[in-house]
């Protein structure tokens, strides 16, 4: 405590006492510059080694995750290359697939082609005879019609 606060004290009504021992207890509660700076520089030091362990640890972490990373790149880089040769052979078995069904295609197509063929020959064959049929048809009952004109002209006008 300042030599004038105490003056001050006593002058308010304080005895030299009461004024002695708040004076005491000001400075005993109370903390110096030095104190600071003490502290202040141990509080620096444990903080200087607080981030140096953090800093080692933020490496240690980081070059996990670079490993990590390599690893992981490496075991993606074995999917790919495996998912490629799988879809390469599965792209090789339906090219031949493809050209399996396309042989089989083109069977079914001469094969139906030349039944077709066949069928349509036959129905040909078939609008003929039927052709023929018709005008035999056609000329009996022009020679039946023929001969009732006849009849009914002779029975009814001679």
């Amino acid at each position: 405590m300042s030599a004038s606060a105490i003056l001050k004290l006593q002058a308010a009504g304080f005895s030299t006492e009461q004024v002695t021992a708040l004076a005491e207890l000001i400075d005993s509660q109370a903390a110096t510059k030095a104190d600071l700076e003490a502290a202040k520089h141990e509080l620096g030091a444990q903080i200087g080694g607080v981030k140096s362990e953090l800093g080692a640890r933020i490496d240690g972490v980081k070059s996990d995750l670079e490993a990590a990373k390599h690893e992981l790149g490496a075991q993606i880089g074995g999917v790919k290359s495996e998912l490629g040769a799988r879809i390469d052979s599965v792209k090789s078995d339906l090219e031949a697939a493809k050209y399996e069904l396309g042989g089989r295609i083109d069977s079914l197509e001469h094969s139906l082609g030349s039944k077709i063929d066949a069928a349509d020959h036959r129905l040909d064959m078939k609008i003929t005879r039927l052709d023929g049929e018709f005008a035999l048809v056609k000329w009996m009952l022009g020679f039946t019609l023929a001969f009732e004109v006849a009849l009914f002209y002779k029975l009814f006008l001679h």
